[in-house]
């Protein structure tokens, strides 16, 4: 139920510009992003689900600025080994920035904030299913479980992101799986979605306002 729902709300948010593209369509898209996913924890963990949202603490906030250093080096590392291997693909909405206006730049921003949290959901989620089909299924240790569960969540994840960059699988089994597995750090440390909800927001900006900064000084 949940990898379905979570499959579900990834499609709404990668098919909106066919099917509604306008900017109500993208707010639309991104709510059934993180509404779906949401939907199939409660149904599938009863009660339970609000385990996964424990008050948020200063130590996960600080935690999740913590790793952010890691993901930025991590991600660099794999990504020059990827570009010195041949071309790579570039997000497209980078190339967008150029042409957005101010009022439009910040509803992005805007929207991006419940998007990367249902990035979030759309990866620990499975990871939480994974590691539990894993010990209850086939009693596998939990160490080998959660190495095997970190693994395939950060591949969905990459997985994921092929569309996004042409298909283009160094790039997106490589770097952004890569990222991923640092990403998900944070929550494998405080056990707190929002440290990793943290550290992937924090990252993601920094990355936008770095490229807007470039195509402000070129234009």
């Amino acid at each position: 139920m949940v990898m379905a729902t979570c499959a579900l709300g990834f499609a709404a948010l990668v098919f909106q510009g066919l099917i509604w593209p306008t900017e109500a369509g993208r707010w639309a898209a991104v709510a059934l992003f993180v509404g779906l996913p949401l939907a199939g924890l409660r149904i599938a963990a009863g009660v339970h689900w609000r385990a996964l949202f424990a008050p948020i603490r200063l130590r996960d906030l600080g935690i999740g600025l913590a790793f952010m250093p890691l993901v930025v080096l991590v991600s660099a590392m794999i990504a020059l080994l990827v570009m010195h291997a041949g071309p790579t693909a570039a997000n497209p909405i980078f190339e967008q920035f150029g042409k957005m206006s101010g009022a439009q730049l910040a509803l992005f921003a805007a929207s991006t904030l419940p998007q990367l949290f249902g990035e979030e959901l759309i990866t620990i989620l499975p990871l939480l299913a994974v590691l539990t089909a894993l010990r209850s299924g086939v009693r596998m240790p939990r160490r080998a479980a959660l190495l095997i569960a970190w693994i395939v969540s950060a591949l969905i994840f990459g997985a994921l992101h092929l569309p996004t960059y042409g298909w283009h699988v160094a790039q997106a089994l490589g770097v952004i799986f890569a990222a991923r597995l640092a990403l998900t750090l944070p929550y494998l440390v405080t056990k707190s979605l929002w440290a990793s909800t943290v550290t992937h927001i924090v990252n993601d900006w920094a990355g936008f306002l770095l490229v807007m900064g470039i195509t402000a000084l070129k234009g």
